[in-house]
């Protein structure tokens, strides 16, 4: 009986621990949130079973599909998910020679995940169910003028950079580089006009994508979540 006691001691110490878990995991989820989440993820499944090029793919696009997802909802949790995301999308871009993704991955969606959840961290609000979500704000005028000049410079500065390399669809591949990393800054910062820039770069991705059925799926369904997540991102600032 005595060696039950410690077994008991860190099941009671853990219990808060799971019950947050289970609240950022399960919380203030809507039926339709619920569907197309889902959804999105069996397509990623049917997509590998009708085309098993490659698990990785597969894997990938499921993580991603569950971080976008979290995201929209204002959940931190969705740092998890892209952690594991950024691991295999790397090895799937490396595969397709696309230089530009890869140091994306390496030197944005990578550190992002980490540097993201503490930024975060601080800057939640408590929902009526019990669960969290983050605090959203809105881009200035001035704001905007800096976005849509660091846009267009670093697009012109890396697509040389990447031909000078030898990648692949160098004028695609830079310029969706350079928004996903304008993007994934604002996401950081908690701005609401991370949306629109995700809006673009998915349309991009899925002609970058059109011939990987996983990838070109999980960028369709990241097209779909991002009109949400800004719609979302939107009520989550008022």
């Amino acid at each position: 009986m005595t060696a039950l006691y410690p077994i008991c001691e860190v099941t009671m110490n853990l219990q808060p621990y799971l019950h947050q878990i289970k609240q950022e995991l399960f919380s203030d989820w809507k039926p339709f949130e619920v569907f197309w989440l889902f959804l999105f993820i069996a397509a990623q499944i049917v997509a590998f079973v009708l085309d098993p090029q490659s698990p990785l793919a597969m894997i990938s696009g499921i993580t991603g599909v569950i971080c976008v997802v979290f995201v929209s909802k204002g959940k931190i949790s969705n740092y998890l998910f892209g952690l594991i995301f950024a691991y295999t999308y790397f090895y799937v871009a490396w595969g397709e020679n696309f230089i530009g993704e890869m140091n994306t991955v390496l030197y944005v969606y990578i550190p992002a995940q980490f540097i993201g959840y503490f930024m975060w961290k601080t800057h939640m609000q408590q929902e009526k169910s019990g669960g969290e979500s983050v605090i959203a704000k809105s881009l200035t005028l001035q704001g905007w003028l800096i976005l849509a000049t660091t846009v267009i410079v670093g697009t012109l500065l890396f697509v040389q950079a990447l031909n000078a390399a030898g990648g692949s669809s160098t004028g695609l591949d830079g310029l969706t580089t350079v928004i996903t990393v304008s993007a994934q800054l604002l996401m950081i910062l908690r701005y609401r006009e991370q949306w629109l820039l995700w809006i673009l770069l998915n349309i991009l991705s899925i002609a970058l994508w059109a011939e990987t059925p996983a990838m070109y799926l999980m960028y369709s369904a990241y097209l779909l979540n991002s009109l949400y997540g800004y719609y979302n991102w939107t009520k989550l600032m008022k």
